[in-house]
């Protein structure tokens, strides 16, 4: 069966996420951070569309509209940052499923180390803000128990070994 194709208001996000790719150039020493403010709505509303929808193909159509644009790719990586200090600022959980919503589509940045990172910040920010990260991780695919929880980088953020 073949994907249906997004219906128009979603297509115009995704134009518009097509045309950011002049604006954010990759550089392996930068991760770029969506500032202006369209820019950074357009990129809160992809990210609340990839963890929850309301579309079955939402992640695949930007996903595809991202690819081989290894600079927007890093601007959904430096998003997820963008995330965890939204949601250390105010502690409002949507924060969490933005930035777990980042990381899916940051999944292909291309230095597996930088992604890391990113994630056991937005993770142990969550447990510091007093919510499970687990459970908005597991709609990010992040469905093994405790993988999370237990990752090297997640436990060095919290700054002991294990």
């Amino acid at each position: 069966m073949p994907i249906p194709p997004p219906d128009s208001q979603f297509q115009t996000l995704l134009d518009k996420l097509f045309l950011l790719a002049d604006i954010y150039s990759y550089s392996p020493l930068l991760i770029n951070i969506p500032k202006s403010g369209e820019s950074q709505a357009l990129f809160r509303e992809l990210c609340l569309r990839a963890i929850n929808g309301p579309g079955e193909y939402d992640v695949y159509w930007i996903k595809e509209t991202i690819k081989d644009k290894k600079g927007i790719v890093s601007a959904f990586l430096g998003y997820v940052y963008t995330a965890a200090n939204k949601l250390r600022e105010t502690k409002d959980i949507i924060w969490l499923e933005i930035g777990a919503g980042a990381t899916m589509l940051a999944a292909d940045y291309p230095d597996w180390r930088d992604y890391i990172l990113a994630v056991a910040e937005l993770y142990v920010t969550a447990e510091e803000c007093g919510f499970d990260p687990d459970l908005v991780f597991a709609k990010a695919g992040y469905k093994e128990e405790g993988y999370l929880k237990n990752l090297p980088a997640v436990c060095e953020r919290r700054g002991y070994h294990q």
